[in-house]
């Protein structure tokens, strides 16, 4: 109850002190509420904006891919003549081997029973060339059977025009990218040329138009049915170059990659191998953001430490008069530590209001983009994570910059000051 007391005293102090000095105690406060609103706002926008890249990206991307790769021989002829004498060749070709997954639709009829597996689909890859009148662009064409590829990527969701539907009913018929099509000066219903890597050459409709919002893929890929590019490639129903898998889990790929290679003796990938660029950005990214956000909020406890320092200056008098009337070293230090107190409490309350109306304002702001078809608003992260994080170190950085001269105050001699 007396260590109630005292501290309720303290309080009493602490306030009347805050009065008496109220203009720098509200820009006290007004820093701290600053710092935590920039914290807020910054971190809250940049992830989100994060957050979006990283979802249009990996819609794109599989959590995990099995492929074939083609390798330079781990041997050579003068090798095997001459296993023991030191043989050097230069330029040793790649091995001639087939891009074709052996038993692939096999592979990924077993695969659809893992209960790891939410979506999984077998398709065929191929460099092309894309010819109208006097343009040639180079680019890709994916073989897919529709329904898979969907459940993967979404796919009816980034129509623009057209119908994916039409490419298992229609032959030779394609759907393009939004970039692609630009460059070729082509719409839904035009007739293109497509060169194979053989040198074949077919001619193929538009039926539709896409855009995921990635430049690379909307400027030079296409899809049609597995079956209309196995027979630009000339290979027979069973060729396919890739499996693609999504997962329940997206953080199990990594292990289920290592494990797929294993068993199947394929080469593979992983989202986070994939999109290892875009995953290292963003860590860079919020080491800036918090950085910033940091070195905000210690300028405002530096404002906090040198109001305090000042008040100890001001109130050396009062002070030693009431150690002279029984108030201990640590009745004192509460003293102006409760004013650190109130100010970061005050001021990290504060700031998480106005930052969250700063963010929600801009989560409202219309933002109409060419690239992102999705992106109708800025967007933004609503993340309690931030706030909480944003309010502790509000309050610890605050409370330590009361600490400080808390310390001082209560080591004040009240006889040398009574002396004058």
């Amino acid at each position: 109850m007396k260590i109630f007391t005292n501290i309720k005293l303290a309080a009493t102090i602490a306030f009347t002190h805050m009065r008496a000095r109220l203009k720098q105690t509200v820009i006290a406060t007004a820093g701290v509420t600053f710092g935590i609103t920039v914290f807020i706002f910054m971190v809250s926008f940049i992830q989100g904006s994060n957050d979006f890249v990283q979802a249009v990206a990996f819609e794109q991307s599989p959590h995990l891919r099995l492929y074939n790769e083609i390798q330079t021989a781990s041997s050579n002829i003068l090798d095997r003549a001459e296993p023991d004498a030191i043989n050097a060749v230069s330029h040793v070709k790649p091995k001639d081997i087939l891009l074709s997954l052996k038993d692939g639709p096999q592979i990924v009829q077993e695969l659809q029973k893992d209960p790891r597996v939410a979506a999984i689909s077998g398709s065929v890859s191929s460099q092309v060339f894309y010819r109208l009148g006097s343009s040639s662009i180079n680019g890709t064409i994916n073989g897919i059977r529709f329904e898979q590829e969907n459940a993967l990527f979404n796919l009816q969701a980034k129509l623009v025009e057209g119908s994916f539907k039409e490419l298992s009913t229609l032959p030779n018929s394609i759907v393009t990218g939004v970039g692609l099509a630009r460059r070729l000066n082509v719409k839904t219903g035009d007739r293109l040329e497509v060169t194979t890597e053989k040198g074949n050459n077919f001619s193929v409709k538009v039926v539709g138009i896409f855009k995921t919002g990635l430049t690379d893929i909307d400027k030079q890929q296409s899809y049609a049915s597995l079956n209309t590019v196995q027979r630009f490639l000339e290979v027979p129903a069973s060729y396919i170059t890739d499996i693609k898998i999504k997962l329940h889990d997206m953080e199990l790929a990594p292990a289920m990659s290592g494990e797929l290679q294993a068993k199947y003796h394929f080469h593979g990938s992983d989202w986070k191998q994939d999109n290892s660029a875009l995953l290292e950005g963003d860590a860079l990214r919020k080491m800036i953001v918090y950085g910033v956000a940091v070195t905000i909020l210690l300028v405002a406890g530096f404002g906090i430490f040198n109001i305090l320092t000042m008040m100890i200056y001001e109130k050396m008098k009062d002070i030693a008069i009431l150690k002279a009337m029984g108030f201990s070293d640590t009745d004192i230090r509460w003293v102006f530590l409760i004013q650190a107190l109130i100010i970061g409490l005050t001021g990290a309350l504060m700031g998480l209001v106005f930052g969250f109306l700063a963010t929600y304002g801009i989560s409202k702001m219309p933002y109409k983009s060419d690239v992102m078809i999705t992106l109708d608003h800025l967007p933004v992260s609503f993340s309690p994570v931030y706030y909480v994080t944003g309010f502790t170190f509000g309050i610890l950085t605050t409370t330590l910059a009361g600490y400080l001269p808390s310390r001082k105050a209560a080591r004040v001699d009240p006889i040398t000051i009574l002396r004058g």
